[in-house]
């Protein structure tokens, strides 16, 4: 069976697999749909491998050799093909657009279920159904000059378009309430869209009722109902939002874009806007001794970088 045969089964037993009433599927439907979407890929890669190279451009290696007439070709190596990042690495070779972004957050839904989620449903589901189907319908058209409904078929594109749909008008219902609420912080007010329930993966993050002190308002999940209060759902979603550039702060060097607040001892000061959305500490970030700036790491609230308390610590 082919490549492209493969990803569409995929895509459409894993859009059975959301509409079945077992619950226990929907955990097969985040794999399956991934699943096809990366055969989806893995089809382009070989149609535009070269000829007699037994698919070099889907193969994990590929191995230089001299063809009957002399000329050097690349010809693709053993059984393993290639994992999501030589695919993106490849496709940007040849220019071929992808909106990764929605890919890493399908991929990272997948990974997060079996991992993270003790809340699995079917409103959970949706940002990844949301995503698939911008993936799949722009690949398909786009890349493989097919039209998408004639190749997942009818009742396949229906379930991806309608159940798109309902969660992008969600999301933007979820959004504008957040919007609303005047949080003192464009960081936080971006880490609020962007947050992912911890219970069950859903992006449909908003307020109950909107009440004009940001302390007041009781976050929830629209999915599954899980409430924060203002203070635990901002540390969370700051701690999710500057994650990653944390990790590369520990892991390359560099200033760090998130410490602990020096006041209500929360993960969430943010540095480049010299303030706390929790507890709207502004803390001094130069030196009031030596007159340098303190280093991000060093900011406890006192106003003074690490040499000179301790130089003070001395006098005293």
């Amino acid at each position: 069976m082919s490549i492209l045969n493969n990803a569409k089964d995929s895509i459409i037993i894993g859009l059975e697999d959301y509409l079945s009433s077992d619950s226990r599927r929907l955990t097969s439907c985040t794999r399956n749909l991934f699943a096809g979407i990366l055969l989806l890929f893995k089809h382009k890669l070989s149609i535009l491998s070269p000829p007699n190279s037994d698919q070099a451009l889907i193969k994990e290696r590929v191995r230089p050799t001299i063809d009957a007439y002399g000329y050097l070709q690349w010809v693709g190596s053993g059984r393993k093909t290639v994992d999501v990042q030589q695919i993106k690495d490849r496709f940007e070779s040849l220019n071929i657009s992808v909106r990764w972004d929605r890919v890493k957050e399908i991929n990272d839904f997948r990974n997060d279920i079996e991992h993270y989620y003790s809340n699995l449903s079917k409103g959970a589901m949706n940002a990844l159904i949301s995503n698939s189907f911008i993936v799949i319908r722009d690949f398909i058209s786009q890349h493989l000059q097919l039209d998408p409904k004639d190749f997942l078929g009818a009742q396949a594109w229906s379930t991806l378009v309608s159940v798109s749909e309902v969660y992008e008008r969600e999301k933007k219902e979820c959004v504008e309430l957040l919007e609303n609420i005047d949080l003192g912080s464009e960081g936080l007010a971006s880490a609020l869209v962007e947050f992912k329930c911890t219970n069950c993966g859903s992006g449909l993050i908003t307020i109950r009722e909107q009440k004009s002190d940001k302390y007041e308002n009781e976050f929830y999940c629209r999915s599954c109902d899980t409430p924060w209060s203002f203070e635990d759902i901002a540390e969370l979603a700051l701690k999710d939002y500057f994650g990653f550039e944390l990790y590369l702060s520990i892991k390359d060097g560099g200033d760090v874009p998130l410490i602990q607040c020096p006041e209500c001892l929360r993960d969430s000061y943010i540095i480049e806007e010299e303030y706390c959305p929790i507890c709207e500490t502004k803390a001094q970030h130069e030196c009031q001794r030596c007159g340098i700036p303190i280093p991000p790491e060093e900011i406890d609230g006192s106003g003074f970088c690490s040499f000179c308390s301790y130089m003070l610590s001395k006098d005293n």
